[in-house]
């Protein structure tokens, strides 16, 4: 009887540990999907302000900034409710992150010129590196489909980063380094893509694969010439194109979670 009762015990805490594992993996996939989003947003409130700068009337732009924008404290705060649940602390920096959020909002809504766009471009620099921050405490060994999910919401924040410093060079912040920074961003989505190619997809996705990619080749050659072509509108479409069809097969990958 004892060595049952001994070995039920066992039992059960095993049972414990991995259930409590368990858990704690899915929270960091939620920790790891906001920060994704964080960054996401901060590529695309920056593009979204540059095209404000360049349309100071356009109303539907200001709207998006503003929207966006509560979209990044959402996420902060889904982060905060799950680490205080895991006791898993970030608190400095998450405030830190909201703060930066209530500055870019200070800005968007003042008088759009220049400086200001310059200053949009350094505080979602440093949202973006605080969303990276977190993130790297909460990595671990993915599964297959987590990793091709985490693969797609990389590459729609890489596109948004690309056609932010296309869009920055275009109003004249052409500096060596944003150029620099647009030429990573466009190697890492071509790695990106070159992962997602590897996954064995069902025939319909595979067609919405297929079709990124040829899109992708044609936007990338104008990404590369951002200081001889002028099409950011046109740019933008295709890269919204390209979004479009990497949320659908990121929803198909959730589903298979």
């Amino acid at each position: 009887m004892n060595l049952i009762r001994t070995l039920l015990l066992g039992s059960l805490l095993v049972l414990g540990v991995l259930q409590q594992l368990h858990a704690s993996s899915r929270g960091d996939v939620k920790i790891l999907e906001a920060t994704e989003n964080i960054q996401y947003l901060s590529q695309k409130i920056a593009k979204d302000y540059f095209f404000f700068y360049k349309n100071p009337k356009n109303l539907f732009l200001k709207k998006k900034l503003d929207t966006n924008l509560k979209n990044i404290q959402h996420f902060i705060n889904e982060i905060n409710t799950i680490s205080v649940s895991n006791a898993n602390s970030q608190t400095n920096l998450l405030r830190f992150l909201g703060y930066k959020a209530k500055e870019i909002k200070k800005i968007i809504n003042q008088k759009v010129d220049l400086s200001k766009a310059i200053k949009i471009l350094d505080y979602t620099e440093v949202v973006l590196e605080g969303a990276k921050s977190i993130a790297n405490r909460h990595t671990y060994d993915f599964s297959k489909e987590e990793k091709m999910l985490m693969t797609s919401k990389e590459i729609q924040y890489l596109l948004e980063r690309s056609l932010k410093y296309y869009i920055a060079a275009q109003i004249g912040l052409n500096s060596s380094n944003n150029l620099e920074k647009l030429e990573n961003a466009l190697h890492e989505i071509e790695n990106h893509l070159a992962i997602m190619e590897e996954y064995p997809y069902p025939y319909i996705f595979e067609l919405k694969l297929n079709l990124i990619k040829d899109s992708w080749k044609t936007d990338q050659h104008f990404f590369m010439k951002s200081n001889e072509t002028s099409i950011p509108y046109l740019l933008l479409n295709v890269t919204q194109y390209i979004e479009d069809l990497l949320q659908e097969i990121e929803e198909y990958h959730k589903k298979n979670l």
